[in-house]
């Protein structure tokens, strides 16, 4: 075996501690940064996290009164919706309702159908009733009226209109889709 020079073994050594030092740096140094920055930013997120529970805490009133608030108009709200638990009790609801509508503008009601129900979401259902009525154009748009204002929240879906002549006379036989909702249980 040959045996190293001097000048060899100063470059060896020194390539050594260098390579050391870059393992050392590699594998302890920069892990024990990563891990303290990791640390801190930790620590930040939660002393954030704690200042905006702290608000909260602090802001409980005007969170208390603004969910009152919002409970009592959902409740109007609700007090909107037809009173029935089940589409069947909803339909004969919404009937009656429209029907008296009816007679109370002088408009009459010659046949109704109730459509199949919509659900809306988990909770809701919309109930629609398709009727044709009778009525000179005063009398139509009273009822309109009438259904647009009652307080029962009701939509007219659909609204078809046709005519006819009948001895010089012109009549309209309108076909409306009216619609109710429910609060399913």
């Amino acid at each position: 075996m040959k045996r190293l020079s001097r000048r060899d073994r100063k470059i060896l050594v020194i390539g050594g501690i260098f390579s050391a030092l870059i393992l050392i740096l590699f594998y302890v140094v920069l892990p024990f940064y990563n891990l303290q920055a990791a640390s801190r930013e930790e620590l930040e997120n939660k002393e954030k996290l704690l200042h905006r529970s702290l608000q909260v805490l602090n802001n409980r009133k005007i969170y208390e009164e603004s969910l009152a608030q919002l409970d009592s108009v959902f409740r109007n709200y609700q007090q909107n919706l037809l009173d029935a638990r089940d589409t069947s009790t909803a339909y004969i609801q919404l009937e009656e309702l429209v029907r008296s509508l009816a007679a109370q503008n002088g408009v009459s009601v010659s046949r109704s159908n109730p459509l199949q129900e919509k659900k809306i979401r988990e909770s809701f259902a919309r109930i629609t009733l398709q009727i044709n009525v009778e009525s000179d154009t005063t009398q139509l748009t009273n009822f309109l009226y009438a259904l647009s204002t009652q307080p029962k929240f009701l939509v007219v879906d659909e609204f078809y209109l046709a005519s006819f002549r009948i001895q010089e006379q012109i009549r309209i036989q309108p076909r409306l889709n009216v619609s109710g909702f429910i609060r399913l249980s």
